[in-house]
């Protein structure tokens, strides 16, 4: 089980009504029933809130170790001083990506501070919108937009598998498609040559070694592209060094 490092932060707040007399550590756990793997920078937040109207009273943050996996463990400080006495709390929880939330909790789980008893969060995969990109970029090329490629070669080598290896990329910006075991997607970032990609988050469907072992080639090749050439049904994307890494083909019906 993957936990957080360190002390959570407790914040303080003026209070009028009387209030806990002791220091209450809140602990649990946070999960999701979706079969995607969590990106190497991700941070878990856990908020204590007021069960009536949700308003945050106390939370805390921190990132989760590489390649973590749910469930994650989490500790909650919360200091005497914070809660008042005859308010109903209860604990949400999200998990972010590059400052955008990847899963979240719809509702607050009621939690009893006087017993402190462990509680899970069930948090569910709404990630928040792509950013806007900024005004002065275009819109991806219309030849890439909405187009699905197929992918031939990664590094040189050809593709195997009977299962296609697709990409894509939406008007939003959002790349995604088949990485030939699991499907992934990634924020894209072109402006007029020049193409890069966010961190590929997939789902984690296990296939025979060689198929997983290309998987990773090809997700690893597309976090290193930083520019694409186009020439009628033909895609290339290239690394720094202007060495194509991925070869595709438009796909056809």
């Amino acid at each position: 089980m993957s936990r957080l490092l360190g002390a959570l932060l407790a914040l303080m707040v003026m209070l009028t009504t009387p209030v806990w007399a002791d220091d209450v550590t809140l602990t649990g756990t946070v999960t999701y029933r979706e079969r995607i793997a969590l990106p190497s920078d991700a941070q878990l937040r856990v908020t204590l809130v007021t069960l009536d109207r949700a308003q945050p009273v106390v939370g805390a943050a921190a990132r989760l170790a590489p390649k973590a996996s749910v469930p994650v463990g989490f500790t909650l400080n919360v200091r005497s001083g914070v809660a008042h006495t005859g308010i109903a709390y209860g604990l949400l929880a999200e998990i972010s990506s590059e400052g955008r939330v990847m899963f979240r909790a719809m509702q607050p789980v009621p939690v009893d501070l006087q017993t402190a008893t462990p509680v899970e969060i069930v948090v569910s995969f709404s990630p928040d919108p792509p950013h806007d990109p900024p005004p002065t970029l275009p819109l991806p090329p219309a030849e890439l937009v909405d187009q699905v490629w197929t992918v031939t070669s990664i590094g040189g080598r050809p593709v195997t598998g009977s299962t296609p290896l697709t990409f894509s990329v939406a008007a939003d910006y959002r790349a995604s498609g088949s990485a030939g075991c699991n499907n992934y997607f990634a924020e894209a970032s072109i402006e007029d040559n020049a193409m890069s990609f966010g961190p590929a988050a997939a789902t984690r469907k296990a296939c025979e070694p060689a198929l997983m072992e290309q998987e990773r080639a090809y997700l690893a090749a597309l976090a290193a592209i930083a520019s694409l050439e186009h020439d009628g049904d033909s895609l290339r994307l290239k690394d720094a060094a202007g060495i194509p890494l991925i070869g595709l083909v438009r796909a056809t019906e």
